[in-house]
């Protein structure tokens, strides 16, 4: 009682406590019984905008759970986190304790992760120490989860320093290691270390190799997913679908359409039945670079095995071959094979609609944009005409395509009327939209100075 006298006394002159006077004092109350009254004091040192620190915190939330209010010790230490305040160890056991909750593997494990997910390596160790303490062994779950954990916090030294110390390092271990390395961007040393342990014998697990496949992809590491991909072609255990899909589909992003092929085609020698998103993954890539032929091929031979295309894979078909008419037209390839384009595409959205698939507003902005940039205006205008009459509402891509194609026939009047319908509509015209319009008036503008 005396510590909060004084403290009464410094207020009521006008002296300013600090967050150490504030614990000692919410420390002094609770061991000499008077728990309600610390967290009395606590609520009016933070009504009245008082500094308090994570140990006054921990008090607090120890005097709660003593008089088993543990929905506001719970909440107290939500708010610690919400003032970015760091909970420790302390706080975390004390709210255990107090819950009454029986401090095992499962317990700690989810605190170590926790902990080292935060980034904080010395409390998920202090904790380790704790769980031995207590004769608890940490298992190979909990080694996996510091290990993660702490890359994840871009604690990457640290976790690799951990793992170097284990005493029996498993292969789960290493696999929570090249997992770890993905996690903190750091595929190409996940790469190295599967390398390293495959020369040993020793593969790490398949969610592992399939993670570190999707990372050497998106950091652009085509050559070393190829070879990863084929190291793994020598296991028993082979690639799965999702690595199989995975690779196809970063080789196609980067228009190595032959290599895409050689695992499509090494996916079905094995026996790993490919699906209409697999296909549609390689048309897509056919597409891309206007390998038209392979994909029509292709497109045989999905429907040959009895799988049936869905309205990505016909929107995929029919944006490629609009694109194809397109280059063929640049080039001034004779007008038959422009022709047969136009044909196929026709065909292709025949065959969507006898198969009773619906097309949507992905598939009409596709044609739409194809004919504008085709020159083939009222096409596009019938088009854009048949979706609205079908009940689909165009978004702001469609109409942009659409305004492409009056701007690049000068017919700048029906391109502001087609902006001022879209506003009118409720669809907001983005920055693109914008400046097509604005491109469009100064060329019609300055091709009306020139005549």
């Amino acid at each position: 009682m005396k510590a909060l006298a004084v403290h009464n006394e410094m207020a009521a002159k006008g002296i300013k406590t600090n967050c150490v006077m504030v614990s000692s004092i919410l420390q002094c109350l609770c061991q000499i019984g008077m728990a309600p009254e610390a967290v009395d004091q606590f609520k009016n040192f933070k009504d009245l905008g008082g500094l308090l620190d994570e140990i006054a915190y921990n008090v607090v939330i120890d005097a709660l759970c003593k008089m088993e209010n543990l929905n506001e010790a719970v909440w107290l230490l939500d708010e610690m986190k919400a003032k970015k305040m760091v909970p420790d160890i302390v706080h975390y056991t004390t709210l255990i304790n107090g819950k009454g909750l029986q401090r095992d593997l499962i317990t700690y494990n989810v605190l170590v992760g926790g902990f080292s997910r935060s980034g904080l390596a010395e409390d998920a160790f202090l904790l380790l120490d704790d769980m031995r303490g207590l004769g608890l062994i940490p298992g190979t779950a909990t080694h996996n989860l510091i290990i993660e954990g702490l890359c994840l916090g871009r604690k990457v030294k640290e976790a690799e320093m951990y793992l170097y110390r284990l005493e029996d390092k498993s292969i789960e271990n290493y696999s929570a290691m090249v997992n770890g390395y993905c996690e903190s961007d750091n595929a190409t040393k996940a790469y190295k270390l599967f390398v390293m342990l495959f020369k040993e014998g020793c593969y790490v697990k398949k969610t592992s190799r399939l993670k570190l496949l999707s990372s050497l992809c998106l950091e652009g590491e085509y050559d070393r997913a190829v070879t990863l991909f084929e190291m793994v072609l020598s296991l028993d255990d082979g690639p799965c679908k999702k690595m199989y899909d995975k690779l196809i589909a970063a080789l196609c992003r980067a228009g190595n359409v032959k290599n895409a092929r050689w695992a499509f085609d090494d996916m079905v020698l094995r026996g790993v039945s490919p699906d209409v998103i697999t296909y549609t993954i390689l048309l897509n890539g056919y597409c891309r670079v206007s390998f038209l032929q392979e994909a029509r091929d292709l497109f045989s031979d999905m429907k040959e095995r009895g799988i049936s295309p869905d309205i990505i894979t016909y929107t995929v078909l029919l944006d490629g071959y609009s694109k194809g008419n397109r280059k063929k037209a640049r080039s001034q390839t004779n007008a038959r094979n422009n022709k047969e384009l136009k044909r196929m595409a026709s065909a292709i959205w025949c065959e969507m609609e006898e198969m009773g698939l619906t097309a949507d507003v992905i598939s009409y902005t596709a044609l739409i944009d194809s004919h504008c940039k085709s020159d083939n205006l009222q096409d596009a205008i019938g088009l854009f005409d048949e979706m609205i009459d079908r009940g689909l509402v165009p978004d702001t891509v469609t109409y942009t395509a659409l305004l492409c194609g009056y701007c690049k026939q000068g017919n700048v009047d029906k391109a502001i009327t087609l902006v001022d319908n879209m506003s009118a509509k409720g669809i907001q015209p983005d920055s693109l939209t914008m400046s097509t319009l604005r491109q469009g008036i100064v060329s019609a503008k300055k091709f009306q100075f020139r005549h």
